[in-house]
């Protein structure tokens, strides 16, 4: 790794942030972000930097960085453009090794802002200091209850999932899809202008990061394909990258042009060289945390064959059909196999892959049915499949007889959830990939530091499972072609 990038060691660790800008106005950046800091549970020292005041959210306020009395580890920068160069030079003589510049008005302004933020790189460079941003949100690391960015009073829970995103807004969303998968990010970069580091320098940081399983991007635009590929083959080698990428069309690539100055490439070109480099393609926001998720404590299948287990024939046949159009393999059945399955079967079972259990809600044979496939050697992965109605929410009207039942619903999540948990555990054991959708109301249980991101992940869909389970195999199979290779 670069020596220069173990300076992001400051960002996401600080002992002590110098925030410059800091206000109480609640309309400004000055105060959202310097909030989210002293809200989110930042352990570290904070220094609020306005000359204007004695005091901000109950700290004592300095006038410049040259007067704060203690270590800096961190800059945060919230004023003016012209503002920040003479704070640079305070963090110079201070030697404040990492800043976040979360000030517009640079190159995605034109050329006289372009000309701004080559001085500011000069200047950053000079004082020896990593330069997130400018025109950023912030950065974020919730396992250090460090949430130094934007949004209001988001504090997502401590995962294993990190976050390089161009867009702020995109990043939020980004984890939040996350967190509704039940998981946690690890750390979370806004990275705007890219003016110092780029995109390619924050995935082979995270990649040394031994918090970070995972890595989603997303990017606007290339400045050099041919180093951002190099170095993301490197680090999909140890850890799979999941990338979203903006500017696709003609209307993308003028709003990224003014929204963070990125230049566009070939999308053809791009997507095709960046599958050679393992990196793992998605075409939304919502797919994009799915597939990060499915990442998280679920081996790697072997090879593209699936097993199918479903609750209903309908859904079976679909399945088989998604699973085909992603260029995976429902491969049939041996003999021996079906034989086995057919002993926890009723006579009217039909054999065959997808293995219908003949809408059968009799949950004492589906871990067997999963456990044989799963020895069997026959699939590389498990797709189970559950049907269920959504739970009435309104009142059941019962006034002309019948009886109200839905608190059954309550009861039957509550009971497949648990179940999920010990099919899990099955899969731990015989490390074979077990991917689990179904139509019931299934909230996801957010990551904590009980659960460690051993708890189950349902997915919404048969469509998302699949992607799933393509996207893993193709990953799996990227691993094994370079297995032994030098990174």
């Amino acid at each position: 790794m670069d020596a220069r990038l173990k300076n992001l060691d400051y960002a996401f660790n600080p002992g002590s942030i110098a925030f410059v800008g800091a206000s109480e106005s609640l309309n400004k950046w000055g105060f959202l972000i310097l909030n989210n800091i002293l809200t989110g549970g930042y352990e570290g020292r904070v220094y609020p930097v306005n000359p204007g005041r004695e005091t901000v959210l109950g700290l004592p306020a300095y006038p410049s960085i040259r007067d704060i009395p203690g270590d800096i580890h961190l800059a945060i920068f919230s004023v003016p453009p012209q503002q920040v160069f003479g704070a640079l030079e305070d963090c110079l003589t201070r030697g404040v090794k990492a800043g976040v510049v979360v000030t517009a008005g640079f190159k995605e302004v034109g050329e006289d802002g372009a000309e701004l933020e080559v001085e500011l790189l000069r200047k950053c460079r000079e004082a020896g200091m990593v330069l997130i941003g400018p025109n950023c949100q912030g950065v974020s690391c919730p396992p250090n209850k460090l949430y130094s960015w934007m949004p209001i009073l988001f504090h997502p829970p401590a995962g294993k999932i990190s976050f390089v995103s161009q867009s702020g807004n995109v990043l939020n969303m980004l984890i939040e899809q996350v967190v509704a998968c039940g998981f946690g990010a690890s750390k979370a970069i806004s990275s705007g202008n890219e003016a110092d580091l780029k995109t390619e320098d924050y995935i082979s940081y995270l990649c040394e990061d031994p918090d970070s399983d995972v890595i989603v991007s997303y990017m606007e635009g290339v400045r050099d394909g041919r180093i951002l590929l190099e170095r993301a083959s490197a680090v999909s080698r140890k850890k799979p990258i999941v990338m979203l990428k903006g500017g696709r069309t003609r209307s993308g690539i003028s709003a990224a042009k003014s929204h963070t100055g990125a230049m566009a490439v070939s999308e053809r070109l791009f997507e095709a060289a960046a599958r050679q480099a393992g990196i793992i393609m998605v075409g939304s926001i919502e797919e994009a945390g799915i597939i990060a998720s499915s990442f998280i404590n679920r081996p790697l299948p072997q090879g593209r064959r699936v097993g199918i287990i479903t609750g209903g024939g309908g859904l079976g046949v679909l399945a088989a059909d998604f699973c085909t159009e992603e260029g995976l393999e429902v491969p049939s059945l041996s003999p021996s196999t079906l034989s086995e399955l057919a002993h926890l079967m009723p006579d009217w079972w039909v054999p065959g892959n997808p293995v219908d259990l003949v809408a059968g809600l009799d949950f004492n044979i589906i871990k067997p049915t999963i456990e044989l496939l799963m020895k069997s050697g026959e699939v590389d992965s498990i797709m189970f499949l559950w049907i269920g109605s959504r739970k009435k929410e309104e009142a059941v009207d019962t006034s002309r007889g019948g009886r109200d039942i839905s608190g059954l619903w309550d009861m039957l999540e509550k009971r497949f959830y648990d179940y999920a948990r010990e099919l899990y555990q099955l899969m731990q054991e015989l490390q074979v990939p077990l991917y689990i959708s179904t139509s019931l109301d299934i909230n996801q249980v957010a990551v904590d530091e009980d659960s460690g991101n051993r708890q189950p992940m349902i997915y919404p869909s048969v469509e998302a499972a699949c992607r799933a389970i393509s996207a893993m195999a193709s990953y799996g199979g990227y691993r094994r072609a370079h297995d032994g290779e030098k990174v």
